[in-house]
């Protein structure tokens, strides 16, 4: 079981963690939070500073290591990954959505994980929502169970 943060260019990452730790019980053989950058409203219009959210960002992240004691996955998509993730965040795994390409990073990274398609229909799924997202590992079975604490 794992959760997941969806990260606010307006709040700060001390009180984005805060929230997260407040709801998301440390449990055993829990997956690391993942903390999702990607833009909302006009932030793709109108860029948040890339210096202030590499600062709230990294609170956030620290924070939510120190207090699960698993560091977090960042999931991005490539535009917000380019934007504020490429050539810093080295030590974190990356989880990089593009669902038109396989993922091509600038800095040469490897990604650990890759959405690539949210359209899919899965048999089986009768949620609310036509389509689901699907993704995939970069590696064994065994690397992803050593995800859990």
């Amino acid at each position: 079981m794992g959760a997941y943060h969806f990260f606010s260019y307006d709040s700060s990452g001390k009180t984005q963690a805060d929230n997260f730790i407040s709801v998301v019980p440390k449990t055993e053989d829990m997956l690391p939070p993942v903390v999702d950058i990607e833009f909302y409203g006009d932030k793709e219009k109108n860029l948040p500073n890339k210096e202030t959210t590499q600062t709230e960002l990294t609170a956030l992240l620290l924070q939510l290591e120190e207090y699960y004691g698993l560091k977090p996955i960042i999931y991005a998509p490539e535009k917000s990954y380019e934007l504020y993730i490429a050539n810093s965040y080295e030590e974190y795994d990356i989880w990089i959505r593009n669902v038109l390409n396989k993922p091509s990073l600038s800095d040469d990274r490897d990604w650990t994980f890759w959405q690539y398609t949210n359209k899919e229909v899965l048999d089986g799924y009768n949620g609310k929502e036509k389509y689901i997202d699907m993704n995939v590992f970069s590696a064994t079975e065994e690397e992803f169970d050593s995800y859990a604490k």
